[in-house]
């Protein structure tokens, strides 16, 4: 029953479960960085709603700024500049208010979590890739988390703020206005 022995042979192969051990602590590693992260942000809360998350209920965003200057280059005067949003958080949970922060603080974690995530998968796959086929892949930690925090950040800096103010500005685009009581 070598498929099910833990040990490894004498060509450096591992049994079934050997590797499922292997995963298993490569997977805690992953947790346990999540996890420290999430406890970490959790303790700094004003930073991370009114810094990060709800930034972009801000007038003075960057995007918002970046837009309303890009409007005055091309003659459009004030037409994309955003001075006010009339933004109000409403909670109607009685433990809304925390569960929130712990969600926040978990998604946070594992953002900033991700590169490390990736490694400790890479860590798992290498060995049992041939040379060739390392070559093939060498880079794919840096490409991979590059490319997800490109995608973080494009959605915190052009999809967030154009939804918040889609959503956020009562008849902008209907010509209605709505009461938000």
């Amino acid at each position: 029953m070598a498929l099910f022995s833990s040990s490894t042979n004498q060509n450096g192969e591992m049994s079934f479960l050997g590797h499922l051990e292997a995963l298993r602590w490569h997977i805690f590693r992953s947790a346990v960085v999540v996890m420290t992260l999430a406890i970490v942000l959790f303790f700094f809360k004003e930073f991370l709603f009114d810094g990060v998350l709800l930034a972009p209920k801000n007038a003075d965003f960057l995007t918002y700024r970046v837009l309303c200057s890009f409007s005055h280059r091309v003659g459009l005067g004030e037409e994309l500049c955003i001075t006010v949003l009339p933004f109000t958080l409403i909670s109607t949970d009685l433990s809304a208010q925390f569960t929130t922060h712990m969600w926040v603080a978990f998604i946070s974690g594992f953002v900033i979590a991700f590169p490390y995530i990736v490694w400790e998968l890479w860590r798992f796959i290498k060995p049992a890739l041939t040379s060739k086929e390392r070559n093939y892949a060498r880079g794919i930690v840096f490409y991979t988390s590059f490319l997800f925090l490109t995608g973080v950040l494009f959605g915190y800096y052009v999809i967030t703020p154009m939804t918040v103010n889609f959503l956020e500005v009562p008849g902008k685009y209907s010509g209605k206005q709505y009461d938000h009581a």
